[in-house]
């Protein structure tokens, strides 16, 4: 699902590079947190905007289609006939992109909203140091809930790389992984954090970001702006045995040993930070 939230946008490259070079250049310091959580929710609020222009143009190719198909008719054509079932080919494949497109939207919004109702956490290197020894059995995703249902942990040194899995076979250029955008899954838009756990184990949607500038110039324009660039996402069940791709499984392993390691008290939350007990 998460190739679907690429924007290419080429002969953008220069223009877009120039903008964020300013950002890559300011120090990685805590004390930015503020900062990168504006710019980020300015991102997807911006790439909102860019989805729902995109969605009205594609629209309006679906009425096209509708009225040229409707002249065929008129004139004798109908299915079976080259003419007629090219242009309704066609038809479909603009329905399967405004799907998606909605989905993109979605996404989006669901960032803004729940970036809004988050404090940004700083991850201290110490704290990876302290993670690594945490054992998380493959597919075990069930220390995902350790994390609460939605947030966002800034790393002060990337703990782990990433890359996504294109269809095809496909695939974009690795990165350093600085944070993780998550939140709980729901079965109705515009309640982001409520889960729905009554008929099952909780998703979370998970969102490693980046500041690497690898990606910028295959993202949409909302990205220029701020530091963190969205790698990829992807949703997960809290379960054993969660199907995740291979690419992405170390991001699930992160957040899993977050979780753990919050549950048991190796480590917690002070002053917008996450501390191990030794130097909290």
């Amino acid at each position: 699902m998460s190739s679907k939230y690429r924007t290419p946008r080429p002969g953008r490259r220069g223009r877009t590079h120039g903008r964020r070079e300013g950002n890559r250049a300011r120090p990685w310091l805590s004390t930015g947190l503020p900062r990168i959580h504006l710019e980020l929710a300015q991102a997807y609020r911006d790439l909102s905007v860019e989805w729902t222009a995109y969605i009205h143009m594609v629209g309006a190719r679906d009425t096209a289609y509708a009225a040229e198909l409707d002249a065929l008719a008129d004139a004798g054509r109908g299915p079976g006939h080259a003419d007629f079932d090219e242009v309704a080919a066609q038809q479909l494949d603009n329905d399967a992109l405004c799907r998606m497109l909605g989905g993109n939207l979605m996404h989006s919004t669901t960032a803004v909203e729940v970036l809004q109702s988050l404090t940004p956490v700083w991850v201290p290197e110490a704290v990876n140091d302290a993670l690594a020894s945490i054992e998380v059995s493959p597919g075990d995703a069930r220390s995902l809930t350790g994390i609460g249902g939605c947030g966002l942990f800034v790393f002060s040194k990337s703990p782990i790389r990433a890359r996504e899995s294109l269809p095809g076979g496909a695939t974009m250029p690795e990165v350093d992984v600085d944070g993780v955008l998550w939140w709980t899954k729901t079965t109705e838009h515009g309640d982001a954090s409520r889960a729905v756990t009554n008929e099952g184990p909780r998703r979370l949607m998970l969102a490693p970001l980046t500041r690497s500038r690898d990606l910028q110039w295959l993202r949409g324009d909302g990205w220029r702006s701020s530091t963190l660039t969205e790698v990829t996402c992807f949703d997960v069940p809290t379960v054993r045995g969660a199907d995740v791709p291979g690419s992405l499984w170390p991001c699930v392993e992160l957040m899993a040993r977050i979780g753990n390691a919050l549950q048991h008290n190796h480590i917690r939350y002070t002053d917008g930070s996450i501390a191990t007990l030794d130097a909290a």
